[in-house]
């Protein structure tokens, strides 16, 4: 790395910056997933409206590194460099949009929102959600619910589901789009 002027070159980790930012996205994913019945138009905020935003809060972290690193700004790069969170963001929510990739997570989340150990699954259930507040016989098996009621009955679940691939998505979008922003 050249540097004509002599000015000290400081290395920023971007997963420094990476990280929070990915947090912050996961908390406004459940956010959304919990207000999602007062928007007629939840699915184009979700795909249009949470990219755009995860563009700008990157190109934000474009030009903070940038600043750090190279002591001067490049607004150009800076937006160049937050090009790649688009394509990650959607993959992201592409990924998280399939049944079966979502059941993973709310296989783990659900038994902490609903108190109880759950199987989660795809298939139709042999208990529903009601029933299994209401047992009584608690040495039973592990009742079955679909992801669908379990999302149905509890938003956050599906808030979460979202969330954990849009953060992993944003952190690959960050880091890859800041290796082109950050050239001195």
């Amino acid at each position: 790395m050249s540097n004509p002027d002599n000015i000290p070159v400081i290395s920023v980790d971007v997963l420094s910056f990476a990280v929070p930012v990915g947090i912050l996205f996961v908390l406004l994913t459940m956010y959304l997933f919990q207000i999602k019945g007062l928007f007629p138009s939840f699915y184009l905020i979700l795909w249009i409206g949470l990219p755009l935003l995860a563009y700008i809060v990157t190109t934000g972290v474009n030009m903070i590194t940038q600043y750090i690193t190279c002591k001067k700004l490049n607004t150009g790069r800076a937006f160049l460099g937050a090009l790649p969170v688009l394509g990650t963001m959607l993959l992201g929510l592409g990924i998280a949009s399939m049944t079966v990739c979502r059941i993973p997570v709310a296989s783990v989340i659900a038994p902490m929102v609903i108190g109880r150990p759950v199987n989660v699954t795809k298939d139709v259930s042999t208990a529903n959600l009601n029933s299994l507040k209401n047992s009584t016989n608690k040495e039973c098996c592990t009742p079955k619910l679909t992801l669908e009621s379990i999302e149905d009955k509890y938003p956050i679940v599906s808030g979460l589901s979202y969330g954990f691939y849009i953060m992993f998505s944003m952190l690959f979008g960050i880091v890859l789009g800041n290796g082109m922003a950050n050239v001195c």
